[in-house]
């Protein structure tokens, strides 16, 4: 096996930091991994739980050629940032995965939506979520999400059965069923998507990891939509993850009496994208720039539009946005439209003077056709 290859397996397994293995390769060699011993470890500044679990599998002498044989065996593959197939995205996490164990031919760098929430979810909760999967599979989205009870499956099964590629995201290994009642629904996934872990073969759900693998939910996919979660749900730490690192996070709006709801009604308060129509949400996420484009074409049967001048895509994008979404903040057309103050300011300029644009109030600006 080729050192570098040994040295991530081990190291993974013993849930070292992508910064500690590049710093082994880079400063002594995946080889010293086997006659560094504790002056290494120290170097390398390994928490002590990582040194004696590597001491532990570094005494198997065979460990790592066994767990590359199981995962072959089993159908799938072990990704490393070496790998073309590695996600990209993965990369913006402060704490990326060493690597990753995948089943199933799906590509994990494609522009993909995460479909996240409770497993204790309201039978509207699931209604959407299936209604969510069903939509992005029919635009060619991939749904990631955490193949959990409640939202989870439901926006899975939605994703499937309409032949779309959904992912699921272990928070054990990759070999186990959990939860158990979840076979079929894994097996399905398999078949055009993909089963991931950073866990090694074996590993069980201790509760613990299931929030840190939300963190790889958050770094394959582009966007996460929170269809329901109380304010403790773990759908709380895959949004806030999500922010930290600049995705766009959607929430579904839900009673305010309900505990189900209140997390994800309080994201939106607190700045996150609410997610009132399944389909003007596939429009918004297709268009330029993620964005819905600009129709200009009067319909048949209405009466003409008046004559709208010659614009930029920049500016048809964001005229499109004060079209569609009403009344927007600067704050909300720099999120929305993916562009640079100055150049979103020049647009707001050109379409104010074209008699396009009006200020709606203070600091917000609403279309004029």
């Amino acid at each position: 096996m080729e050192p570098k290859l040994r040295a991530a397996l081990l190291m993974n397994a013993a849930h070292a930091s992508l910064e500690t293995f590049t710093k082994l390769c880079e400063s002594y060699g995946p080889d010293a991994l086997d006659s560094g011993g504790e002056k290494l470890w120290q170097e390398l500044g390994l928490r002590p739980s990582t040194q004696a679990k590597l001491v532990e599998l570094l005494r198997q002498r065979d460990w790592a050629e066994r767990e590359l044989e199981r995962t072959e065996k089993f159908g799938a593959r072990f990704l490393t940032m070496d790998d073309a197939d590695y996600p990209p995205r993965l990369k913006d996490l402060a704490h990326p995965p060493i690597g990753l164990y995948v089943k199933g031919p799906a590509n994990l760098s494609a522009q993909s939506v995460a479909v996240v929430g409770t497993r204790r979810c309201s039978s509207y909760g699931k209604s959407v979520a299936e209604g969510l999967g069903r939509a992005l599979a029919r635009a060619g989205f991939p749904v990631i999400s955490g193949g959990a009870r409640g939202i989870d499956a439901s926006g899975h099964r939605g994703c499937i059965s309409e032949g779309g590629v959904t992912v699921a995201i272990f928070g054990t290994g990759i070999d186990r069923v959990y939860p158990m009642e979840h076979r079929d629904l894994f097996n399905k996934i398999v078949e055009r998507g993909a089963l991931v872990s950073e866990y090694p073969f074996g590993v069980s759900g201790d509760p613990w990891r299931f929030p840190e693998r939300n963190r790889i939910i958050v770094g394959i996919a582009n966007r996460t939509v929170v269809v329901e979660s109380p304010d403790d749900g773990g759908a709380m730490i895959t949004a806030r993850l999500a922010l930290d690192i600049g995705r766009e996070v959607w929430c579904v709006p839900g009673r305010i009496t309900e505990m189900v709801c209140h997390g994800t009604n309080h994201l939106i308060r607190d700045g996150a994208q609410p997610l009132v129509d399944v389909e003007e949400f596939i429009q918004c996420i297709s268009g330029h720039y993620g964005q819905l484009t600009l129709d200009l074409d009067p319909q048949e049967g209405t009466s003409p539009k008046r004559a709208i001048p010659e614009l930029s895509t920049d500016e048809k994008v964001v005229l499109s946005l004060l079209q569609r979404q009403g009344s927007r903040t600067m704050d909300d057309l720099l999120v929305e439209s993916g562009l640079s103050f100055p150049v979103l300011q020049t647009c707001l300029l050109t379409l104010s003077a074209n008699g396009l644009a009006i200020s709606s109030g203070p600091g917000r600006f609403s279309a004029s056709v």
